[in-house]
């Protein structure tokens, strides 16, 4: 079959006289593509289709080529092929595959066509250029703001016509209010008695009051109630003189809050201010929005995306920040991602500010990037972007992990499809050099300077502590470097060894993390404790009383400076507290390696190094929640064990992690999980509870074997996968690779489905979450019938979010895991997952406590 393929395909390569049905160069597609087009050529012999080369594609591309062969089927007729295959509608379905697709279909219309010999335009199935989508882009932009020119001109004509009746309606009502008091003011004065004019004597007042006061006209009275307070046109110019306020109305607030995305009380301010012009208040509004972007700009944002794009050989990554995760997952600050990140692709360089030059829809995208600052109300920064290729000698591609870290790899030889693997290598593992020639020789010197002090602490000769050194060095560089280690998808060779394997040789990558390097605001818990404690916070001083550092110190303990981070400074609960989280050392040596270190950080980690002091407290109870996961494979089954140990230093100690590999391939012949069984089990002349001991006696911390799991069996497929030695899954499949177990062990590591198929849920489990969301239901006040359907629809939801078969993958999000496995003709019969240290309770180190003791004060007391 694959020498027929040959053939056809060398036959076509002959005859054809253009390049042209191929299309221009297309762009690659990552394994975290954006679209659904992606297709990558495979091996697949569940593909009963016999119209074209077999390939696993996207579903898109598939219901496409579906819809061709069934045309095809049918022995079309030539006014068939003229109407239909030859038309704009197939033109541009076939536009929409990816290129190996659409080239093998643009063929077959192609040899549809020689039978009737009707004529095929060049252009047909070719989707338009770069400079061809920019063109039509900057047409329906114009477009698009000529149409908003109108809109925005007939709101304010409306505006303006409401504004003059609203005039004109104030002017009638004034004229007849005034022409009613006139009235009201004669008829008072033609009906007011004489009596009243002249008051001579206290008799005549007395008996005439009463007069009056029993059969007053009620126009009079009416007109006394108008008259003798304030006059009315003092009442009513106030309301009259603000007009642009009464030519604001919801609906207009309503139409500049959905042009612009402003808040409500934005825009009626805005309304106001312009008195009532549409188009100066948006105007106002952007302004504004300037303003709060500036304003924002000082805000520290340290969450948000990385987006990628590639096209025509080239691929770009950009890191957008916001400051909260919420906003980092908002539809428009994602849509915003993308744009930038496709933008990118036409820069021959990577500065930003170039980038936020680029027009998109009419505008630049930092005007974008002001006005989603004005409607979300966060600062967002485009703050760096990367590119890898452009090149026809090299092979470049890309995987972004949970929008968070985004790694480009770029190849000599090879296809996309090692890139991706090879970048997912490099979001795991962050290996800082690709190959050791890449490593800096000071990095290197100040290693060996390090190494050394501590290999003639041991008291060797001169001529073994240089081989020490020499060896140590050797396993530093492997440890450090990319080619050298082993490949997280296959432990059983290194990343260089696969690179050989495909013809391939490693160019450079590129690693970028969400916010990395960017100092994010963090409380001062010790000053929190210290005020708990009723007293001021502690002062640098409070370290040590080292002379050195006593010289330094401010005089002024109430207001002390802070730490500096490198070249020396004060040591406070702060700086040490941040020196034990970076290298797991014990507060007291930790404190004294600071002091002489001068408060430096970098100078007191290299000194814990030497003294081999960079070890964790011994812990009390002597909790093991540190190890490894270790896994083996034999034939159809594969085995993980958790080996435990108190510290992390220890989990990476060379003999620790020989005895983890050794006890998982002794497990491997163990039927069942038993580990007693397990360690019973003689390996090297003792048995495994033998060499477990002896560790303990030799490192000096609790190690233990906890727990082990298998899977496998006759007509059933496994493969494992292991994270940083921390996770391990391992998954069985019925039919399948090896390799798809791996990939959706890969899945699992990442997601941590509790459940494969909604079959293994249990009852309870539904039933639970069933009166916790008929509860919820209830309170929004709907008939139960419409409650029992609402119910329904949120049960659906939540089987699709905890079981396996139902979650989007994380190497392709177009597609679900049961999609994965039904393309590859498996099924899924169950798979295990085991973390180092899950259930296990650690003790946690009271830093309140030990900040309250430096800073002489009671412990606080707990709340």
């Amino acid at each position: 079959m694959r020498l027929v393929s040959t053939v056809a395909l060398a036959v076509f390569l002959a005859t054809s006289t253009t390049t042209e049905a191929f299309g221009p160069a297309q762009p690659l597609h990552a394994t975290s593509a954006y679209g659904t087009g992606g297709s990558v050529i495979t091996n697949n012999n569940n593909n009963n289709n016999n119209h074209g080369m077999t390939m696993r594609i996207g579903t898109q591309d598939m219901k496409r080529k579906q819809r061709l062969n069934r045309i095809l089927d049918a022995n079309p007729t030539k006014e068939t092929v003229q109407d239909v295959l030859l038309g704009a509608e197939m033109s541009t379905m076939i536009q929409k595959c990816s290129w190996k697709v659409r080239k093998n279909l643009i063929r077959k219309v192609q040899h549809q066509a020689d039978r009737y010999e009707l004529t095929v335009d060049p252009t047909f199935g070719v989707p338009p250029t770069q400079e061809e989508r920019e063109a039509q882009s900057k047409v329906a932009g114009a477009e698009r703001k000529a149409a908003r020119a109108a809109e925005m001109q007939a709101a304010k004509e409306q505006v303006q016509a409401m504004k003059e009746a609203r005039v004109q309606k104030r002017a009638e009502s004034k004229a007849k209010t005034a022409a009613h008091l006139e009235k009201m003011k004669a008829l008072k004065q033609s009906q007011t008695p004489p009596a009243k004019e002249e008051p001579t004597t206290t008799t005549t007042t007395t008996t005439t009051t009463p007069v009056q006061k029993e059969s007053p006209p009620e126009s009079v009275v009416a007109a006394e109630a108008v008259s003798e307070p304030a006059p009315a046109p003092a009442v009513e110019e106030p309301a009259a003189a603000p007009a642009a306020s009464n030519a604001v109305t919801p609906k207009i607030i309503k139409e500049l809050r959905d042009s612009t995305g402003a808040g409500m009380m934005d825009c009626k301010k805005a309304l106001l201010e312009t008195d009532g012009d549409m188009e100066a208040a948006a105007e106002y509004l952007r302004k504004k929005g300037l303003a709060k972007a500036d304003k924002k700009a000082s805000r520290v944002a340290a969450e948000g995306r990385i987006a990628f794009a590639n096209e025509n050989g080239k691929a770009v990554m950009v890191e957008v920040n916001c400051e909260t995760d919420f906003v980092g997952k908002d539809s428009n600050f994602l849509e915003f991602a993308e744009t930038v990140a496709t933008s990118a692709l036409s820069l021959s360089d990577d500065n930003v500010e170039s980038l936020l030059s680029q027009v998109v829809n009419g505008e630049t995208l930092e005007t974008t990037r002001q006005a989603l600052v004005a409607k979300i109300g966060e600062n967002i920064q485009v703050r760096r972007m990367a590119s890898r290729g452009g090149s026809t000698n090299t092979v470049v591609g890309g995987y972004v992990h949970m929008n968070s870290i985004g790694v480009l790899v770029e190849l000599e030889g090879g296809d996309e499809q090692l890139c991706t693997d090879i970048a997912m290598h490099i979001t795991a593992m962050n290996p800082p050099y690709a190959v050791p020639e890449d490593v800096p020789s000071e990095v290197l010197e100040k290693e060996k300077q390090i190494l050394s002090a501590q290999a003639l602490e041991s008291g060797k000769p001169a001529e073994i502590v240089e081989k020490m050194v020499e060896g140590r060095i050797r396993k530093y560089l492997e440890e450090i470097c990319l080619v050298s280690q082993a490949y997280v998808k296959d432990g059983d060779k290194t990343v260089g060894k696969l690179l050989e394997e495909k013809g391939a040789k490693m160019v450079g990558f590129t690693r970028i993390a969400v916010g990395e390097g960017i100092e994010k605001k963090e409380d001062d818990f010790a000053a929190e404790v210290a005020k708990m404690a009723g007293k001021p916070p502690p002062a640098p001083e409070a370290a040590s009383p080292s002379p050195e550092v006593s010289k330094e110190e401010p005089k002024d303990e109430a207001t002390p400076e802070p730490a500096k981070p490198s070249g020396g400074g004060a040591v406070t609960p702060k700086t040490i507290k941040a020196l034990r989280d970076a290298t797991g050392a014990g507060m007291m040596d930790a404190k004294k390696a600071l002091l002489e270190s001068n408060g430096d950080p970098d100078l007191a980690a290299e000194y814990l190094r030497k003294k081999g002091l960079a070890t964790a407290d011994k812990k009390a109870a002597r909790v093991a929640a540190e190890g490894k996961i270790a896994i083996a494979n034999s034939g159809n089954k594969a085995v993980m064990v958790e080996v435990n140990c108190e510290t992390d230093f220890v989990a990476k100690d060379d003999s620790f992690l020989g005895f983890c590999d050794k006890v998982a391939s002794a497990a491997v012949d163990v039927a069942g999980d038993s580990v007693t069984d397990l360690m019973n089990v003689e390996a090297d002349g003792e048995t495994l509870e033998a060499t477990r001991q002896a560790m303990v006696a030799k490192i000096g911390e609790n190690i233990q074997v906890r727990r082990m799991a298998s899977r496998g069996g006759d007509g059933s497929t496994v493969g494992a996968y292991v994270h940083m030695n921390r996770l391990g899954v391992i998954v069985e499949l019925e039919g399948g690779t090896k390799d798809l177990c791996i990939d959706i062990a890969m899945h699992i590591a990442a997601m941590n489905p509790p459940y494969a198929t909604s079959d293994d849920v249990p009852a309870e489990v539904l039933e639970k979450e069933k009166e916790i969301l008929t509860d919820q239901a209830l309170q929004s006040g709907k008939p139960p019938e419409i409650v029992e359907k609402m119910v329904e629809g949120r049960i659906r939801k939540y089987l699709e979010e905890i079981c396996l078969v139902s979650q989007a993958y994380v190497k392709d999000s177009d597609r679900t895991v049961g999609k994965l496995l039904e393309d590859n003709g498996a099924k899924i019969i169950g798979f295990t997952r085991l973390a180092v240290g899950e259930g296990i309770e650690k003790k946690a180190d009271d830093f309140a406590a030990e900040v309250a003791k430096m800073a002489g004060t009671k412990e606080p007391a707990a709340v």
